[in-house]
């Protein structure tokens, strides 16, 4: 199996869009449509993120048996406004989302190497989310004023 198949697969095959490859990364949205209720939106992404750390876990047991080394991602799930659409000058169009809520799962990403789980889920993400997240703490994100209430799978 491929790696990147391992992480897009479960984004297609759960409505998500993948907006862009960025160096190692992937930007993905899961629309939430208009009614105001993130359940299944969130259910949805969790599940998309769940089934592709399984599918590399598989993958990385491969690559243990063949004496590779692991391949190791970061998740960073938020829920959030953003701007969609065609994005930059006349020139140099992208598709692509933009804004603070962008940024923010962005950092989320990062701060999965801080807090050594492999997803990190925003407070707002956690308290749409119907399945049980657990809080790993307050932490600084870089941009942002306050500390941001991060959360991640119990166990």
């Amino acid at each position: 199996a491929r790696t990147d198949d391992a992480i897009v697969s479960p984004i297609h095959e759960r409505q998500g869009e993948v907006l862009k490859f960025i160096g190692d990364g992937v930007l993905a949205i899961f629309p939430t449509g208009e009614e105001g209720d993130f359940t299944s939106t969130t259910a949805r992404a969790l599940g998309a993120a769940t089934d592709g750390l399984a599918r590399l876990d598989a993958i990385n047991g491969a690559r243990r048996e063949a004496g590779r080394p692991d391949i190791l991602v970061g998740i960073g799930l938020h829920l959030g406004e953003v701007v969609y659409g065609n994005v930059g000058a006349a020139d140099r169009l992208d598709f692509t989302v933009i804004g603070p809520a962008v940024n923010l799962a962005a950092r989320l990403e990062g701060l999965t190497k801080r807090v050594m789980r492999p997803l990190v889920t925003s407070q707002a993400f956690a308290a749409a989310c119907p399945h049980t997240l657990v809080s790993l703490g307050f932490h600084p994100v870089r941009g942002f004023n306050e500390p941001e209430e991060v959360f991640g799978l119990p166990g």
